[in-house]
C-alpha cells in the first residue's frame, strides 16, 4: 500500500508539470498569436490591385526595420449593384508588433516589393509624420509596385539594344581590319603610314631648328633679342608714365595742371549763365529762342519764299517763262553764237567795224 501511494504521488507531479507546461505553451501561442486584448501585436488591413508572388508570413516591413508579417491574403468580394475597385482588388491582413503604433499613422502607405531582383517579395510600410496612429483593424492606403514583367521588358530592350550595337561594332571592326573607310585606309595603307611618318619626321626636324635658334620662330624662342626690345620698350613706357606723373610734357600738364580744370569750370559757369540768359530772353540769343514776333517773320518770310518758288514753277508769269520756256533757252544760244561770230571778225578785220567817215560843210 505505502509503494502504491508514492506511485501515484510521482504520476501526480508529472501530470502537473505536463499541465504547467501546456499552459506555458499555450501562453506563449497566444502571446505570439496576437490573440487577446493584453496581446502586444495588432492587424493592420491594406487593399492593393496585385498580390501577385506575395504568399501568407511574408514579412511587413517599416522603413527597412522589421515589424510583423502577412497573416492573410484573400480577393475583395463582390457587391451588388457596386462596380468593383480595381486598386482594391486584394485584402492583405497585417499583424503587426505594438510597439510601433506609433510610427503608422494615417499618412503612411503600404506597397509590395521585391528583395534584390528575383528576392522574395514582402511588404514595407513608410513611417508616418504628420497624421494619427492607425487603430487596430485599421486601413493604410495601398500603392502598386511597378510590375516585374516591365522591368523584365526593359531588359530584353536594353539587352537588344546591346546585341544591335555589338554587332554593328564587329561589322566595323571587320571593315577596318579589311581597309574599308577612313580608319581602314589610315590603319592598313602604307602609304598613307609613310606620310605619317614624314610629317612626324618633319615636326621632328622644325623642333630641332627651333631649339638651335633658327628661323623666326627659333629666334623668337632661342634668342635674348626680343625679351631685350620688349624689356626696353617697358622700361620706355615706365618713363613716359612717370613724366606724365611728374606733370611733364603736353599729356602731363593736361593730366596734372589745375588750370585747366579751372578754365573748364569757368568756362561751364559761362555756359551756363549764356543759357540762364537765353532762357530769360537776354540778348540776341536770348530774342532768338524766346521771341514770338521773330518766329512769325520767318514764318512769313517762309510763305512768301514759298510763293515766290511756286511762281517761277508757274509757265503763265514771267519769271516761270524765264526759267522754264526753251525758247529763251534758244534765243540766249544763238545770240551767244552770233556774239562769237561777231567777236571773231572783229579780231580778223577791225578796220571793218572802226570806219569813220568825217564831212566837212
Amino acid at each position: 500500500m505505502p509503494q502504491r501511494k508514492q506511485l501515484t504521488w510521482t504520476e501526480l507531479r508529472v501530470g502537473l508539470f505536463v499541465l504547467v507546461g501546456l499552459f506555458v505553451l499555450a501562453a506563449g501561442i497566444f502571446y505570439v498569436t496576437g490573440a487577446g486584448p493584453l496581446s502586444p501585436k495588432y492587424r493592420l488591413k491594406t487593399y492593393l490591385p496585385d498580390a501577385s508572388q506575395l504568399a501568407r508570413g511574408a514579412p511587413v516591413r517599416l522603413d527597412g526595420v522589421e515589424v510583423g508579417n502577412v497573416e492573410s491574403i484573400s480577393l475583395v468580394p463582390r457587391t451588388a449593384g457596386k462596380p468593383m475597385d480595381r486598386k482594391k482588388n486584394i485584402e492583405i491582413v497585417m499583424r503587426i508588433d505594438r510597439s510601433y503604433q506609433h510610427d503608422i499613422l494615417t499618412d503612411s502607405v503600404a506597397s509590395p516589393r521585391t528583395e534584390g531582383l528575383l528576392g522574395n517579395r514582402y511588404v514595407t510600410i513608410t513611417r508616418g509624420l504628420t497624421g494619427t496612429p492607425v487603430p487596430d483593424a485599421g486601413v493604410i492606403p495601398g500603392t502598386e509596385e511597378k510590375a516585374m514583367a516591365e522591368v523584365v521588358e526593359r531588359s530584353a530592350e536594353v539587352l537588344g539594344n546591346l546585341s544591335a550595337l555589338s554587332t554593328e561594332v564587329r561589322d566595323l571592326i571587320r571593315g577596318v581590319q579589311e581597309g574599308k573607310g577612313s580608319l581602314g585606309k589610315l590603319l592598313t595603307d602604307e602609304q598613307a603610314y609613310r606620310h605619317l611618318n614624314n610629317i612626324l619626321a618633319r615636326g621632328e626636324a622644325m623642333v630641332t631648328n627651333i631649339q638651335d635658334g633658327q628661323g623666326t620662330l627659333g629666334k623668337l624662342v632661342a634668342s635674348d633679342e626680343m625679351y631685350n626690345k620688349v624689356d626696353k620698350g617697358l622700361d620706355n613706357v615706365n618713363v613716359m608714365l612717370a613724366d606724365v606723373r611728374a606733370g611733364k610734357g603736353t599729356l602731363g600738364k593736361l593730366i596734372t595742371d589745375p588750370t585747366l580744370y579751372d578754365q573748364t569750370k569757368e568756362a561751364m559757369a559761362n555756359g551756363n549763365a549764356m543759357l540762364k540768359d537765353a532762357r530769360a530772353g537776354k540778348g540776341s540769343l536770348g530774342k532768338f529762342v524766346t521771341d514770338d514776333a521773330l518766329y512769325e517773320k520767318l514764318r512769313e518770310t517762309s510763305a512768301n519764299f514759298a510763293s515766290a518758288s511756286a511762281k517761277l514753277n508757274d509757265n503763265t508769269t514771267t519769271a516761270g517763262k524765264l526759267f522754264t520756256d526753251p525758247k529763251l533757252y534758244d534765243n540766249l544760244a544763238g545770240l551767244t553764237g552770233d556774239m562769237r561770230l561777231l567777236i571773231g571778225d572783229f579780231r580778223q578785220n577791225p578796220k571793218k567795224f572802226l570806219h569813220i567817215k568825217i564831212t566837212l560843210f
